[in-house]
């Protein structure tokens, strides 16, 4: 089975001082073919030594290659002294394989694990979170309608930031089975928002809302699918427009939350679906 013997290849800005970093590997191939391979991002590079010139000491680095297959002699200088800021590990590495293939993948293992710089964690996306989503999900927790930690939809409690589909990230704000399948969003237009991305964000709830019949499991229909909105700041522009738009795809109800008999009514649904009765209404005044 061939062989490959790789090297780590450091970058050392002072002379007269020990930072380095590592740049690359160099690869030995049995034939005495010797590849250098470098990292994707050398820009750690210019934060150690700012006034460093990439595309040349990336040209310097895939020179080395070409050098030392043509001088094989010059490795045992390199890997004993640095040539500039440039030095070979001496300590060695190997790759055994048998296609091509495995040595890339193993070259492509060292330069992750030995070479490219960490990557940043993945920022996960928050959903805004309105006022009138937190008023909602404060009554149904005081009326014990909220699921607990662990619970699922199959619990028969409300599910807030429900995913109806976690591969396209399609979500509604509050799923509930009981009999059947209620969802419900909500779109505050009370707050001093950029109005076209609050349209734009509503506008993706109620296209939720509208695929919440089809996204829905067969075992989960039951006796089938009841989709509500409730809009706070109805009497905006933008808020009258989406009651319109609401009305073609709430098919259980609008509701306005303004409206304390719009919010009884709805509040009564769900302590119906809950076998439960209401108390108390929901709190609709406050500051933005």
């Amino acid at each position: 089975m061939p062989r490959a013997t790789t090297h780590l290849i450091e970058y050392h800005p002072y002379r007269y001082r020990n930072e380095c970093c590592a740049v690359g590997v160099l690869v030995l191939l049995p034939g005495r073919e010797v590849q250098v391979h470098l990292a994707e991002n050398l820009r750690k590079v210019r934060a150690m030594h700012p006034a460093v010139q990439l595309d040349l000491l990336r040209d310097e680095l895939l020179a080395l290659g070409t050098k030392l297959t043509q001088e094989p002699e010059l490795l045992s200088f390199y890997l004993s002294a640095p040539a500039g800021p440039l030095k070979i590990s001496s300590s060695a590495g190997y790759i055994d394989y048998v296609q091509a293939e495995d040595l890339l993948a193993g070259i492509k293992w060292a330069l992750g694990y030995m070479v490219e710089p960490v990557r940043a964690p993945i920022q996960r996306e928050r959903p805004s979170v309105s006022r009138l989503y937190v008023e909602l999900k404060n009554y149904f927790s005081d009326m014990g309608w909220l699921a607990a930690f662990g619970q699922t939809i199959h619990d028969h409690r409300i599910i807030p930031r429900y995913s109806l589909s976690s591969e396209e990230a399609i979500n509604v704000d509050f799923a509930l089975r009981n009999t059947a399948m209620h969802y419900l969003q909500t779109a505050d237009f009370r707050t001093g928002s950029n109005p076209t991305q609050k349209r734009h964000e509503v506008q993706a709830k109620w296209f939720a809302l509208g695929l919440a019949g089809s996204l829905t499991p067969l075992d989960l229909v039951g006796s089938g699918v009841k989709t509500y909105a409730v809009i706070a700041g109805s009497d905006t522009e933008e808020g009258r427009k989406a009651i319109k738009v609401a009305h073609r795809v709430a098919r259980a109800g609008v509701f306005v939350s303004e409206s304390s008999t719009d919010m009884e009514e709805l509040l009564a649904i769900y302590a119906r679906a809950m076998k439960q009765e209401p108390m108390g209404r929901l709190p609709t005044n406050g500051p933005n």
